[in-house]
């Protein structure tokens, strides 16, 4: 029971750590973009360029023998390209398009409702009925982002069309993040998976804007920020949420991650001089709640 307790322990520290540092590439990336005119596209294709390659060495020290074992088989091919680009490449490039458009709380918070994507991708596609407190949280959920985006005034948007719709498209991106690699995390080690997704992606982004391209005043303080981003709040990030996963439920440490939304609030008030009110207060908690409750009741099934 003891080592048990533990492990539940230490695995929701690990969980809790990983939200803190999504948070704090958030805000990196945020600073970034108003001090240093940088763009969301270079930052994509540096971040999932640095982090696959950490990756892949670290699963190299640890599994040379498995390195590359996800190669050998063809049919691996289609579901890893698909992976990269559809989950890996499309979760960064919106997320930070919509923190580059709206800053690092909303495009948080809007990124976390994926849970509510995931409901309706597993009723439509698998029709799998969802229970009457599923409903009510979704509903619940979509009402704090009505706020959050309106301010309760539907003729005066607080949020750009084009913000909103990133927000969702980043959403969605974590639900086909998670269930097009299923099978391939079932298969092989789960480091080695998304160190390939992740150099795959970076390797598409280069096509579309090389790494070498700077289009940002180039400084220490901003090449460190970009640094931040790749090392702590990608790499390091993933191996705690990974570390995590090995002690408790990934449902627990999804909603231990909402540590993420939380603290980009918190640094935005403070750091970005984010308006915030009663209103805004009260749609962000709405939305988090109801997701993480919407997150505990899908673990359950």
């Amino acid at each position: 029971m003891k080592n048990s307790k533990s492990h539940i322990f230490k695995g929701t520290v690990y969980a809790i750590l990983a939200g803190v540092l999504w948070a704090f590439s958030g805000v990196f990336g945020q600073i970034f973009f108003e001090q240093y005119d940088g763009n969301a596209l270079w930052i994509t294709t540096f971040r999932l360029t640095i982090a696959g390659l950490i990756l892949l060495t670290i699963s190299l020290i640890q599994k040379p023998s498995a390195f590359l074992s996800i190669w050998k088989d063809k049919k691996n091919y289609a579901l890893l390209f698909g992976y990269a680009i559809f989950g890996v490449l499309m979760v960064q490039l919106t997320f930070y398009a919509c923190v580059q458009e709206a800053g690092v709380a909303t495009a948080t918070v809007l990124q976390f409702t994926s849970p509510i994507f995931l409901l309706v991708y597993l009723t439509i596609f698998r029709r799998q009925k969802p229970n009457l407190k599923s409903l009510v949280l979704v509903i619940f959920a979509m009402i704090g982002i009505f706020f959050l985006t309106t301010h309760g005034n539907i003729s005066a948007m607080t949020l750009s069309p084009l913000a909103l719709s990133l927000g969702m498209l980043s959403a969605i991106a974590v639900v086909s993040y998670s269930l097009i690699s299923k099978r391939l995390l079932h298969t092989y080690d789960v480091m080695n998976v998304t160190g390939w997704g992740m150099l795959i992606a970076g390797l598409v982004m280069n096509c579309v804007h090389p790494v070498w391209q700077f289009d940002f005043r180039i400084t220490p303080d901003s090449l460190l920020l970009a640094l931040g981003v790749a090392v702590i709040g990608t790499a390091v990030a993933f191996m705690f949420n990974m570390s995590a996963i090995k002690y408790v439920s990934p449902i627990v440490a999804e909603v231990c991650a909402a540590m993420e939304p939380i603290l980009a609030a918190v640094f935005s008030i403070f750091l970005f001089n984010m308006p915030f009110d009663i209103v805004i207060g009260i749609s962000m908690l709405v939305t988090l709640v109801s997701v993480i409750l919407l997150s505990l009741e899908e673990g359950k099934s």
